[in-house]
């Protein structure tokens, strides 16, 4: 009689096995992410895109949800490190975490279903701690540029509904893409769009926590 294959455990791969490691799963599955919603990217996909198999996923992440916040913080490290240094200007500051946001939000496609629906609204309370932790992170670094602009100083300001803000243009901008490009002449560069709703989104917020000069 024929034996019936069993469905791989999770457990370490095989030693004849050559894995990419833990980094390059994640690397496979934000590739993926930059093209499909996450709802459409899943584990196969992952494993087939890092050239492994799906033991291998499993083997590092125990459950989806640790993989798609793998993926988040690993977007994030990526433009964290790209940060001026701390004594730099208060608005360079500024104008640099909003920036980041951008980039953050273009990292990959849906952020917000992925960090939402895939990681906010995870049943795992330690997937709802990471993100609490990340935001609560994000939050305190716009507390510390607005707390130490003392050469210029900047009206009073919620540190998180400045997040937020910066969060809903961040957002909006990548997903209106197919509203937005068709309203621009001719070719243009989604890259260079991008640098320049920056730069416009940078002068607005600044702008608008600068104090008004009284006539």
């Amino acid at each position: 009689m024929a034996r019936t294959a069993r469905p791989r455990k999770r457990g370490r791969p095989s030693a004849s096995q050559k894995a990419p490691g833990r980094d390059g799963i994640v690397t496979a599955a934000r590739r993926l992410l930059e093209k499909s919603p996450p709802h459409r990217v899943t584990n196969l996909m992952i494993a087939r895109e890092a050239g492994v198999d799906p033991a291998l996923v499993r083997y590092y992440f125990a459950s989806r949800a640790e993989l798609l916040i793998a993926v988040v913080e690993h977007i994030i490290s990526t433009w964290v490190a790209a940060h001026p240094p701390p004594d730099a200007a208060p608005d360079e500051q500024l104008a640099t975490a909003i920036g980041g946001m951008v980039d953050f939000a273009r990292g990959a496609r849906s952020m917000q279903r992925l960090m939402i629906e895939e990681c906010a609204e995870s049943k795992l309370p330690a997937i709802r701690k990471r993100v609490r932790d990340m935001n609560a992170m994000a939050v305190a670094g716009f507390a510390r540029i607005l707390d130490q602009d003392d050469s210029a100083p900047l009206v009073p300001a919620d540190p998180l509904l400045l997040y937020i803000a910066v969060i809903g243009m961040s957002e909006f901008f990548v997903a209106a893409q197919p509203m937005i490009l068709p309203l621009l002449p001719g070719k243009t560069d989604a890259d260079e769009l991008a640098e320049r709703y920056k730069a416009f989104i940078v002068r607005l917020v600044l702008d608008g926590l600068r104090p008004r000069k009284r006539r």
